[in-house]
């Protein structure tokens, strides 16, 4: 297989902070993007994968990857279309339907779609040893030398289920929102939109909680995020799920709902969410901490709540030392829309103005819940859907993040709500905004802050070694469209050297395109970048997907190892490498808690059930819906 790749040096004034984007341009691949092969990412998956196998097909896995790779992102796009148990007592009225035959199910933007995770297991070149579970069975050991046990699942959401019993789409709420022509590029943005969730808080049918944004495993729980609403916990060996989580009861209300984002301070072992209680008069923003064993820090019981100002719609933060740090862009709320109906397309704007960035300072901090707001220079556009890769504080109090920043592409074009979406570089470019990568730094005590452009390059799902997390960086990973600072669909691998001023990147074929890049940790190594690069390679041409294994100090040479998935699995968007000895299941382990699962699910007296374990909430709500209807 060929690959296409490049390697640029750029100026030392990167690292001194004085950066000049043209520096960080790179060598482009001389195809476009094949973009009906990109389309065919966003197809239904109709068969879930249990427990499989798999077998690099090119070049060998690294006896030294041990781990599992997780990855989360919409896989139905249309509704109701994964059948339920055969013995189910509510069976559906409407059959699964292909893609595209009956487009009153389909949804109007990928973000809408039921999320599935992605789990890889790398098992090295070493048994196993484990004795918590039975295996003398007379069951045979199998070789897992080399290979990889994968497992793909659909996240069973309140909602997943309601609409795959009906067997049709149920939740409708953020329709007229990706049909509002006034959304812009930012507001619809087909790989990942500002406009999230209904703006009516809790449990409703406008509000559709798919948890299709993360995957998070710490502490030896694995969580699905999505912004609006609660999180689910999947069992970390099957992805059966458990339930909605109220994270052991520190978050008290539905109305609490929890971002998208979760941030490992790699330091203190420890973890941290957030959840922004929304209202137009002003909002509450909510920051949880919990150590290493999952349990609420001592300190303030694990939990901050300060007030912003206005309707904060704030999808990312960074975490450093002492501090969270939070980005606001500034909206125009029509209080009357916000009244009537809460649709965010109609209900709020955009502002050209100054965003806002909050520093507040951590549950375990001495001045715990302190605030400092300062506005952020403006530009002409505001930072709005900021993905923060990672922040840390320098000796002198400086708080140091990088993002990758979103602008309106200003086509003024309407939206294309019919699937597949994207299937020629112009409807792209008219859903898609403009990305850049940026860094910040702020002085909370002395109010100072300055921002600067590392790269005008297309961007997408920027990261680091976690094992920086919350601490100083030197590398930053992300997936790169192929046309430059020209808006295209993420595709190939790049690697910033922030303190040399270099980056090198590796392209596959015109018809390929890889996912977020996920940093896995080398056993026995602890520097930067000495680990691998780990993202999902989706075959537009052949409509399959492999992950694909780069060893991150040498990212322009390309895949070490390509291994086949088996199924197509949809672009997705964020996921994590859990390297703990907890997260190290052999073959055997996995396959039985797979095949208790699949039993689980074929046992309709059992499929309303909800473990309660973790979740804190026994009844799940919208299964109400079951016993009452369409009275609710």
């Amino acid at each position: 297989m060929k690959s296409r790749s490049t390697s640029t040096s750029l100026s030392a004034s990167v690292a001194e902070g004085s950066v000049n984007a043209s520096l960080m341009q790179q060598q482009l691949p001389q195809s476009p993007p094949d973009m009906q092969a990109y389309s065919n990412g966003f197809k239904t998956v109709f068969n879930e994968v249990s427990c499989s196998l798999c077998t690099p097909t090119q070049g060998a896995l690294p006896s030294d990857l041990i781990g599992t790779y997780y990855k989360c992102g919409p896989a139905m796009f249309s509704a109701g279309s994964l059948p339920p148990p055969k013995n189910s007592l509510v069976k559906p009225k409407q059959p699964p339907v292909p893609d595209g035959e009956d487009m009153s199910r389909m949804v109007l933007h990928p973000f809408e779609g039921d999320g599935a995770v992605l789990a890889m297991t790398f098992h090295g070149h070493d048994k196993i040893e484990t004795d918590d579970e039975n295996t003398d069975d007379g069951t045979d050991i199998v070789d897992t030398k080399g290979k990889v046990t994968t497992r793909f699942r659909y996240i069973r959401t309140n909602a997943f289920t309601n609409e795959r019993k009906k067997g049709k789409k149920l939740y409708t709420g953020m329709e007229s929102t990706r049909n509002n022509d006034n959304s812009g590029s930012v507001g619809n943005d087909l790989s990942l939109p500002f406009y999230r969730h209904h703006l009516l808080n809790g449990l409703n049918k406008l509000r559709k909680n798919t948890s299709n944004t993360r995957a998070v495993y710490f502490g030896k729980k694995l969580l699905t995020l999505w912004a609006g609403g609660l999180p689910y916990k999947l069992d970390s060996l099957a992805l059966s799920t458990d339930g909605r989580s109220q994270l052991g009861g520190i978050i008290k209300r539905e109305e609490n709902a929890m971002s998208s984002s979760a941030v490992i301070d790699s330091k203190r072992n420890r973890i941290l969410f957030y959840g922004i209680d929304e209202e137009a008069s002003g909002s509450t923003l909510n920051v949880y901490e919990f150590n290493s064993k999952f349990q609420p820090i001592k300190e303030n019981d694990g939990t901050v709540q300060v007030k912003l100002p206005g309707l904060a719609l704030v999808y990312d933060f960074g975490v450093t030392e002492n501090f969270c740090v939070f980005v606001q862009p500034q909206l125009k709320v029509n209080g009357m829309q916000y009244m009537l109906n809460k649709e965010p397309g109609k209900s709020a704007t955009l502002e050209s103005q100054p965003s806002l960035l909050h520093i507040v300072a951590r549950p375990g901090n001495k001045s715990a819940g302190g605030m400092k707001t300062i506005e952020i220079p403006f530009d002409g556009m505001p930072e709005a859907n900021l993905q923060i890769i990672n922040a840390y504080e320098n000796e002198d109090g400086t708080v140091i993040f990088d993002a990758i920043r979103s602008a309106d592409s200003s086509r003024g074009t309407k939206p294309n709500t019919q699937w597949p979406w994207a299937s020629t570089l112009v409807d792209f470019q008219n859903m898609s905004s403009n990305k850049s990568l940026w860094r910040y730094k702020v002085h909370p005590q002395k109010g100072f802050i300055s921002k600067d452009c590392i790269s005008q390059d297309q961007l997408y799902f920027g990261v680091i070694n976690s094992s920086n997390s919350a601490q100083k960086h030197r590398y930053i990973y992300a997936a790169a469209g192929a046309m430059g600072e020209d808006i295209a669909p993420p595709q190939g691998i790049t690697k910033f050297d922030i303190d040399s001023g270099t980056r090198e990147s590796w392209f596959p074929e015109s018809y390929e395109f890889c996912g977020e890049p996920m940093y896995a940790q080398r056993r026995g190594d602890d520097s930067e970048d000495g680990g691998y690069i780990l993202s999902t390679l989706f075959n537009g041409k052949d409509e399959s997907s492999e992950l694909v294994v780069l060893k991150a100090n040498d990212v322009a040479a390309g895949p070490i190892a390509r291994v086949p998935i088996g199924i197509a699995i949809p672009h997705g968007y964020h996921g994590c490498f859990a390297s703990t000895d907890d997260a190290n299941w052999s073959y055997e382990q996995i396959e039985r808690r797979a095949k208790l699962a699949d039993k689980m699910e074929t046992r309709g007296s059992m499929w309303n059930e909800v473990k309660s374990d973790f979740s804190g909430l026994g009844l799940r709500f919208d299964d109400m819906e079951e016993y009452f209807g369409d009275l609710m």
